[in-house]
C-alpha cells in the first residue's frame, strides 16, 4: 500500500502530460488558438505567403465566393502565386468564434480588399470558416462568403379610404 501513495504522484504526473500536438484545452485557449490561426491567415493572405497559406488550408478545402463560386486549394494558391489574386492588409470588423470539439466555426464581418484579374471583387463581406483540430493544428477546411448589401429604406404607405 505504502508502494502505491509514493508511486501515485508520478502517475498522476505523467497521465496529466498532454503530446504537443493535443488540442489547447479550455475554452478559452481554444478560441484564442483558433484566433491566433485566424490571424495567421489573415496576414499571410495580405503578404502572399503561399507556404504559411498551405499549411493553414486542409488539403480538402473548398471556398465559396460571394459569386457562388467553389474554390480549391489548389486554385487559390496558384493564383496568388502567379499574382493574378491579391488580398489587402484586413481586421475584421466583428469576429466569433464557436466551438464543437475539434471543430471551430468563424464567423466575421471582414472589410475586404480582394483583387483577381485586376478587378476588385472584395468589399464588405460576412464570412464562415471552418476549422478542423487536425495533425496538432488548426486547419481551415471550408469558407464561404455573403456579401454585404446596404439594406434600402422602406417606403411608407398610407392606408387611404
Amino acid at each position: 500500500m505504502t508502494r502505491f501513495f509514493v508511486l501515485l504522484p508520478f502517475l498522476m504526473a505523467f497521465s496529466a502530460a498532454r503530446p504537443a500536438n493535443a488540442q489547447p484545452v479550455g475554452d478559452a485557449a481554444a478560441r484564442a488558438s483558433v484566433l491566433a490561426t485566424d490571424d495567421s491567415r489573415i496576414r499571410a493572405r495580405a503578404e502572399g505567403d503561399v507556404t504559411a497559406l498551405s499549411r493553414i488550408y486542409a488539403d480538402d478545402y473548398s471556398l465559396i465566393t460571394a459569386e457562388g463560386e467553389v474554390r480549391s486549394k489548389a486554385v487559390q494558391l496558384n493564383e496568388l502565386k502567379s499574382g493574378e489574386l491579391h488580398f489587402a492588409p484586413l481586421r475584421p470588423l466583428e469576429r466569433e468564434v464557436r466551438l464543437y470539439g475539434p471543430t471551430a466555426l468563424v464567423i466575421s464581418r471582414d472589410p475586404a480588399g480582394i483583387v483577381r484579374n485586376g478587378q476588385q471583387i472584395g468589399g464588405d463581406l460576412r464570412m464562415t470558416r471552418l476549422y478542423v483540430w487536425r495533425q496538432g493544428r488548426w486547419q481551415l477546411v471550408s469558407a464561404q462568403a455573403t456579401r454585404v448589401v446596404p439594406s434600402t429604406p422602406v417606403a411608407k404607405t398610407t392606408n387611404a379610404r
